[in-house]
Order: structure tokens, then C-alpha cells, then sequence
């Protein structure tokens, strides 16, 4: 026998005993260091000994990587040993290399996915371990619970991923078009939908949530007939139930869909939006106070979803609790949905990294404000800035361009930034910040109403536009407006035209359109109701010049109109205003029932019956014009 057999032989008898249960922690060590002896240019077999020899593990491990540095898996294991001995980031390092090796082995990304602080690095691994182990249903797991946390972007990305590894996952396309609508690209989003119903007919979930966009989309025939589908895939499921319920209500069948949705709540008692549901009809129905006992009862079934706290905000404004109402108003901030692009945030989304400001702590520091939710909220919340007056801190108010002359001339000692979404906002001058909506609840003053009269009047200008617009005579003039482009929800924000017919035998009156995005026709039907010489058109862009726009509501006597952004304007510059409601009013501002509002001081409320009624609008106009 040659030296060479005996050799072979002596590390088969090494494999065979290794292989043994019993064999010692002696016994293996030994058995390891003869085979890596026999092959020193094997870089396993030192690897393996590392396993067995803990005091002299690094230096075989660091042979091992030399002999043969393209193995992904010692650098696997290398990083496993870093990481025993506390080298996070050399594990860290090793791990990547490994996955640069070997792009498809899940459990490198999966640990890298654990060594990374931050979340988006960590979600990134993760999602690169789902994807690479075919892990799918774990990774559709976890996008649902990112956008239950109200996550996008991130999610977004991983589920396009799936769908490339995937392409028939019905549940991935389901999610995918979910993310898409939450972007507003209602487009992408429907036909999501669409192909997460090819890729499985029988997915209950799919007609759902392809009925739900098909109801925000006001579709109500195509989500009915979508849900006649899901209910023969599952009979008497309370997803279709609820869904028929959104439909009725949206539809104005409060009555059908009140009854459906109490079944609901019997049905599925643990369920946070049983109750919500039934809170929103009832509001609908105007009952706040049975509203506010179910919007609570959701908050206690789900207490981890902010939005059921942000409802009971809305109604206990509604009620006229204004101190308490906006107390719970400042979770606003924590609706489960990320901010479009087009708007600043707190949550999830901080826009300036910089501590809220609380008043009760004066300093001589600077402070960042901010509007927020809409040009009409904005109006409203800088009527605020009125209480800042003798306060040691210095203020930069961050609005809408179109604000920014507006807030300079009411108040120069306050510095106003135009706002640019797309230009970072330098915050190392700042002390804190505040979005403006939250000034009455921090300073205090929630139950004393909102100031108004706050833009100063320009006596000589609004002479000048009131001469202009009687023509120099003696008239009393009306401005109107009829919509809005930014309908609430699903409810459109619009009337028509020949509503102000009552008006029209007001003596020695003129009427000023101040309605933005006029159409020929609507100038047309004003003319025939009102006759053209009584009709006078704005010298200015409605929509863009809000300083004339100011300015020319100064000038006439009174605005009817919509829950517009034209209200809070009047208010701010102390112009009496007649409202026209619809029967569902969402904006907390106007008092629900009441005809007067302490948050819109200067405005008249017409709610239904009243604001259908023309001689109810004729007398309310007539008692300030006469």
C-alpha cells in the first residue's frame, strides 16, 4: 500500500468519525486539524476547524478567506464569528461581500436585515430576502403592516418587486393597487385591481378592495355588481356588507345604510370600523352625540388607530366643544395615510426636524409656522397670529405664495415664507415649529373665537374698487360663489346658479362673481338671471391675485356663497358672509345646526331646510344689504 492510499484512507476513517454522534469535542478538533493538514490549500476544511478551535478561530477563518476568497460562504462565516465577539459592522461588512457572491441566498440578507439601525436599511434587506427566498407571504405580511403605519413608498417598491418574481400573485397586485390610490394614481390603481381578479377569481379579497375604489371613484354600478360577485365567492361576508353600506350612504340612503351598518357592529362587535361607520352615519344624520358614543366605541375596539381619535376631534367641534375638541384635534397628525407631496406633516413624515413649540415656555428663540391642509384653513389659522402680539419670540410664517403679501401688510413684525415644496427649508435658525391650526389650543384660547377683521383694509383702494364696481353710483353689492375644486370627500361642492334667483328683486344691487374657473356658460346663465348690467366681472385673477381678491370682498357689502374658502377671507377682513350648507358638512367651523358659528364669526349659516329655501336666503341677505 502507498503512502498516498494510506492517506486517503486515514481521512476516510477522519470523515466517518466525525460523522459519529458521539464523537468529543477533543476527538473532532483533532480530527479536523489532521484533514486540514492533509489539504492546507483547502480553505473549508480550515474554516471547519474554526468551529472547533474558538481561541484560534479568527486566524483559520482569516486563512480560510485567502485560500479561497470567492466562497460566499466563509465570508458567512467569518461574519458569524464578528459578530459573536461584538464586530456588528465587520459582520456587517462580511455579509455584503457574501451578498455580492450570491445574490439569491435569502438568510445573508435576512441577517444583514438585523444588524441595520435604521428603518428603511433594515426594510430594504428584508424585502431583498423575501424576494431572493421566495419568502412571499411573509413579505405581503409585512407591506400590509407598513401601510397600516401609513407607508408608501418602501412598500411600494418591494410589491413591484414581487410582482416581477410573481407576476401571478393575485395578492400582490391587490396591495400594489391599493399603494398606487393612496398616490393618487387612480389609473395604475384600477387596473391593479383588474389584474388581481384575473390572476385569481375566487380572491374575496380582490372584489373588495376593487369594489372600494370603484366606489371612491362614484362608480356605484360597477362596485355593486363586483360585490354580487364577491358575495357568491363567500356568502354573507361582512367586507361586502360593509361596502354595499358605503354605497347606500353615499348615495344618500342613510336609512338603508344605518341598518346594515348597526347589523355590522352585532356581527362584528371587535371591530373598530363597525363602529366608525355607524359614527359617520350618524353624523350624517345629524346626531352628534350618538355619533361621538360610536366613534369612541371604535377608538376602544382598535385604540392603535388614530384615525377613530382625529373623528371624535371633529364632533366634539361640531358640538361647539371647542377647548376640548381641540385638544384631540392635534392628532390630526397621526392618520394612518402619508402626506402627498403637496402638503407639510408631522406623521409619518416629520417636514422639519424641529420640536413642536409650546407657548407656555417663552424664549427669545425663532419660530418656524406653518399652514396647512388647504388655502381657506390657512386664511383661518393665521387670524391667529393676532394673539402673538408682545411675545419675546420672533415668527416666520410659512404659507401659500399667494397669502404672503396679504400676511406682510396685517403683520409686519411677523416674517412670511412663501412656501416651496420642492426647495429644503433651511431649520437651523429655528427654535421650534407649529402648524397653524395648532395656535388656539396652545395658546389657550380655543373658547374665545376666532379673531377676525384681521387683514388690514386699504381705505383708499376699496373706495377705489367699490367706485369701479357701482360705477360710481349709489348700489349695494353682492359677491357670489357656487363651487368648489376641491369637493370633501366624495361630495361635490357645488349648486347651481339659478339658487341666487331670490336675489334678484333686492332693490339697487349688483352682483360681483368671485367664483374662480368661470365658463362662458356660467356668465351666460348669470346674465339671463340677473340681467348683464347688473353683473360685474373682476378686474383680477380670482383664483391667483388674493390681495384684489381681499380687497374687493372689502368692498362689497356681503358674500353668498358655499363652504368656500371665501367665508374665512370675509371673516378676515370683516365683510358679513351668508353660507348655503349642504346637508352633510364635514368642516368643523360651521356649528352643526346653528346659525351662527364663534369660528366664523361674521358668517350667516344657512342649513337645510333653510339653505333650499330662496326666501330664507332673500331674508337672510336683506337683513344685512337693507
Amino acid at each position: 500500500m502507498t503512502d498516498a492510499d494510506s492517506a486517503v484512507r486515514l481521512q476516510e476513517r477522519l470523515h466517518t468519525l466525525l460523522s459519529r454522534e458521539d464523537v468529543t469535542g477533543a476527538e473532532k478538533m483533532k480530527a479536523l486539524r489532521t484533514l486540514a493538514l492533509f489539504c492546507p490549500s483547502d480553505g473549508l476544511r480550515w474554516a471547519a476547524l474554526s468551529g472547533s478551535w474558538p481561541e484560534r478561530a479568527a486566524s483559520f477563518l482569516h486563512r480560510a478567506l485567502v485560500l479561497a476568497p470567492g466562497d460566499f460562504r466563509l465570508h458567512v462565516n467569518f461574519s458569524n464569528w464578528n459578530l459573536k465577539t461584538g464586530g456588528a459592522r465587520a459582520a456587517a461588512a462580511g455579509l455584503k461581500r457574501a451578498a455580492l457572491l450570491e445574490p439569491g441566498f435569502s438568510r445573508c440578507y435576512a441577517s444583514l436585515a438585523g444588524l441595520m439601525t435604521t428603518t428603511a436599511r433594515r426594510w430594504t434587506y428584508q424585502s431583498c430576502a423575501w424576494q431572493s427566498g421566495g419568502a412571499g407571504e411573509a413579505a405581503l405580511g409585512q407591506i400590509e403592516r407598513q401601510i397600516a403605519r401609513g407607508q408608501i413608498l418602501e412598500p411600494l417598491e418591494v410589491t413591484e418587486k414581487l410582482i416581477d418574481s410573481a407576476v401571478l400573485s393575485s395578492e400582490a397586485w391587490r396591495l400594489r393597487a391599493v399603494l398606487l390610490q393612496r398616490l393618487y394614481r387612480n389609473a395604475e390603481s384600477q387596473r391593479c385591481h383588474c389584474r388581481a381578479l384575473v390572476c385569481d377569481p375566487a380572491r374575496l379579497s380582490a372584489y373588495i378592495a376593487a369594489s372600494g375604489y370603484f366606489i371612491e371613484r362614484r362608480s356605484f354600478s360597477g362596485a355593486g355588481r363586483l360585490l354580487d360577485f364577491a358575495d357568491r365567492v363567500s356568502p354573507g361576508s361582512t367586507a361586502v356588507l360593509a361596502n354595499r353600506a358605503s354605497i347606500l350612504e353615499r348615495t344618500g340612503q342613510l336609512a338603508g345604510a344605518m341598518t346594515i351598518a348597526k347589523r355590522l357592529t352585532v356581527l362584528d362587535p371587535r371591530n373598530g370600523e363597525r363602529y366608525f361607520t355607524c359614527g359617520t352615519l350618524f353624523h350624517d344624520s345629524g346626531d352628534i352625540d350618538r355619533a361621538l358614543d360610536n366613534l369612541r366605541r371604535a377608538a376602544i375596539a382598535a385604540p392603535q388607530d388614530r384615525r377613530f381619535r382625529n373623528n371624535i376631534a371633529i364632533m366634539l367641534l361640531k358640538a361647539g366643544r371647542y377647548e376640548e375638541g381641540l385638544a384631540e384635534y392635534e392628532g390630526r397628525w397621526h392618520a394612518p395615510v402619508e402626506t402627498p407631496l403637496s402638503e407639510r406633516s408631522l406623521w409619518p413624515c416629520a417636514s422639519f426636524d424641529l420640536p413642536l413649540w409650546d407657548p407656555e415656555h417663552a424664549s427669545t428663540g425663532t419660530i418656524l409656522l406653518w399652514g396647512e391642509q388647504g388655502v381657506g384653513d390657512e386664511i383661518w389659522g393665521l387670524a391667529y397670529l393676532t394673539a402673538l402680539s408682545g411675545r419675546p419670540e420672533r415668527f416666520v410664517v410659512e404659507t401659500d405664495s399667494r397669502l404672503v403679501p396679504l400676511v406682510r401688510r396685517a403683520f409686519p413684525g411677523v416674517t412670511a415664507l412663501p412656501r416651496r415644496l420642492g426647495v429644503p427649508v433651511d431649520t437651523s435658525a429655528f427654535q421650534a415649529q407649529l402648524p397653524l391650526l395648532s395656535l388656539p389650543h396652545r395658546l389657550k384660547i380655543a373658547d374665545q373665537g376666532t379673531p377676525s377683521g384681521w387683514i388690514q383694509r386699504a381705505p383708499d383702494r376699496v373706495s377705489e374698487i367699490r367706485r369701479r364696481l357701482t360705477g360710481g353710483k349709489p348700489a349695494r353689492l353682492i359677491g357670489l360663489a357656487w363651487r368648489t375644486t376641491k369637493p370633501l370627500q366624495h361630495r361635490s361642492f357645488e349648486i347651481g346658479i339659478d339658487r341666487f334667483e331670490a336675489l334678484r328683486d333686492l332693490e339697487n344691487t349688483k352682483f360681483v362673481p368671485l367664483q374662480y374657473g368661470m365658463r362662458e356658460s356660467d356668465w351666460e346663465t348669470l346674465g339671463e338671471l340677473f340681467g348683464q348690467d347688473r353683473i360685474v366681472r373682476p378686474a383680477f385673477d380670482v383664483r391667483n391675485d388674493l390681495v384684489s381678491l381681499a380687497d374687493t370682498i372689502a368692498a362689497v357689502d356681503v358674500i353668498v356663497t358655499l363652504a368656500t374658502a371665501l367665508v374665512p377671507m370675509a371673516d378676515a377682513v370683516g365683510t358679513p358672509s351668508v353660507v348655503m350648507l349642504l346637508p352633510v358638512q364635514r368642516d368643523w367651523r360651521y356649528r352643526i345646526a346653528a346659525s351662527r358659528s364663534p369660528m366664523l364669526p361674521h358668517a350667516t349659516l344657512l342649513w337645510p331646510p333653510e339653505s333650499n329655501d330662496p326666501a330664507a336666503l332673500r331674508r337672510a341677505v336683506a337683513r344685512i344689504v337693507e
